[in-house]
């Protein structure tokens, strides 16, 4: 495990426990993780490599013109952001950055590294709104139009600030815990890619807060140049809102707000949630029954997907997933197609975002069983389930899972008033979470809601046939 360093505003406190693990590589367009057979899935919008064709207003009347997308005009009044950006790209000649433009990290290179002179980049795109509006998808879209003279990367945010932490903590092995770390990843990162786009843009750790502000301050200067596109569900200003020193993360806010369009996309439609024919793979009691009264039926359902997901491989028992020399105990898999917990042994134990994207990037397919009924008190297990969720969906894992309710009904607790908001039909809106009190901060609400946005997507069947396992 990689301890958590005293902080300053140098990085020599980064490498937090909950991020030690992934081990990523950049790629031309998206990043891969070491260990793993395949490529780190990006969204299919974004996955196209070649040189753009088309403007952004081009593409996305090309989508709508051959039915990918629907026309909504919430999401072409965001056009005209994008088609300003795309066009200062088209003229933009970035800075040439080494990976090691800063120097060595050392006193001298502090004293004389390369000074943020010259012409500032041009601006980027912060694109926030509700849950499920179509923000990825218009980045993605957009990320399809980035000029050919341009790199570009396009990274979950969630798996940037994990690999940042893994370059800080190489960096430290390598040079010493006084080693400042700062300038050499920015310029690591900035060679790599001109352009970055980051989905579902989040500050929820004092450690995440701090780096990201001494890294934008650099990434973002002249001498860098990077420009960014992110897609959030908060408002610059209400990022890490009551975060432990938030008051040292508010320079980071107003060089995001001075360096990006802040826009917000006021979609009404969360299209996640729009009906679609489900592929049967959650399977939760009838009304008054529990689990244990259905037994034989969600053992039977748990059984069954998993041997379609293992189709003829051999099944593994307590397989180990070393991840950075640390054991991960698999308790049932079949080698590159489908792992199997109980919620127990994946929510329940001391395992981190990491872990949870080394583990869905190693199995396209998850079997959860026995997922219990969730309570407020319960905060860790409930946010390592809705880190698994996110990494699942971001690595476009299969699901198959039994749980004691329906998700939107998962918590129950004594607090009063919660059960009355509990009651309220969430069926098809979970933005009620949003006004409620069943989590101690706004982020795990905004979470909690996206993840219910993002099972309704996972367990239909367009979703499952735009998988990468082979059902041959």
């Amino acid at each position: 495990m990689i301890p958590r360093k005293a902080f300053s505003i140098r990085l020599g406190w980064l490498g937090s426990p909950r991020i030690r693990n992934l081990n990523i590589r950049w790629s031309s367009t998206t990043p891969t993780v070491e260990g793993t057979s395949s490529p780190a899935p990006a969204k299919p919008a974004g996955s196209d490599s070649s040189a753009p064709s088309r403007d952004p207003v081009q593409l996305y009347d090309h989508l709508v013109e051959t039915g990918v997308m629907k026309n909504d005009p919430y999401q072409r009044g965001v056009l005209q952001s994008m088609e300003q950006m795309y066009l200062n790209l088209k003229m933009y000649q970035p800075p040439e950055i080494s990976a090691n433009s800063s120097g060595n990290g050392g006193f001298f290179s502090k004293l004389f590294g390369k000074k943020s002179t010259g012409p500032l980049p041009p601006k980027g795109i912060y694109l926030y709104g509700d849950v499920g509006c179509g923000k990825t998808t218009l980045m993605d879209m957009f990320y399809r139009t980035i000029p050919s003279h341009l790199t570009k990367r396009r990274i979950h945010f969630h798996q940037f600030i994990q690999d940042v932490h893994k370059r800080n903590f190489h960096l430290h092995q390598l040079h010493g815990q006084d080693f400042d770390a700062a300038p050499k990843i920015a310029d690591e990162i900035a060679s790599e890619a001109n352009v970055l786009c980051f989905d579902e843009f989040q500050v929820i750790d004092v450690a995440d807060a701090m780096i990201l502000r001494r890294l934008f301050d650099i990434l973002m200067s002249p001498s860098h140049g990077t420009v960014l596109f992110a897609t959030s569900n908060r408002a610059p200003d209400q990022l890490y809102e009551n975060g432990i020193q938030r008051q040292s993360f508010i320079p980071a806010i107003e060089l995001l707000k001075a360096r990006n369009e802040v826009v917000y996309l006021k979609s009404p439609t969360d299209y996640r949630k729009i009906e679609r024919e489900s592929q049967g793979t959650y399977f939760f009691p009838p009304e008054n029954k529990s689990l244990d009264d259905v037994r034989q039926a969600a053992t039977n359902h748990i059984d069954n997907w998993f041997k379609l997901f293992a189709d003829t491989g051999d099944v593994e028992w307590d397989r180990d997933l070393h991840i950075w020399g640390r054991p991960v105990r698999i308790p049932k898999s079949v080698k590159g197609r489908v792992a199997q917990f109980t919620f127990d042994e994946l929510c329940n134990k001391p395992l981190s975002a990491a872990d949870y994207l080394e583990i869905t990037s190693n199995f396209p397919a998850i079997v959860l069983s026995d997922i219990p009924l969730m309570s407020v008190r319960q905060i860790d297990v409930t946010r390592r389930f809705i880190t698994f969720l996110d990494a699942a969906y971001e690595s476009h894992a299969l699901l198959a899972v039994t749980a004691e309710k329906p998700f939107e009904h998962l918590f129950n607790d004594s607090v009063p008033g919660l059960s009355e908001e509990l009651s309220r039909d969430v069926d098809s809106d979970a933005d009620f979470l949003l006004e409620s009190n069943m989590f101690s901060g706004d982020e795990e609400k905004f979470a909690f809601a996206r993840a219910l946005s993002r099972l309704k997507q996972m367990s239909s069947k367009e979703w499952h046939q735009t998988s990468s396992l082979n059902f041959d």
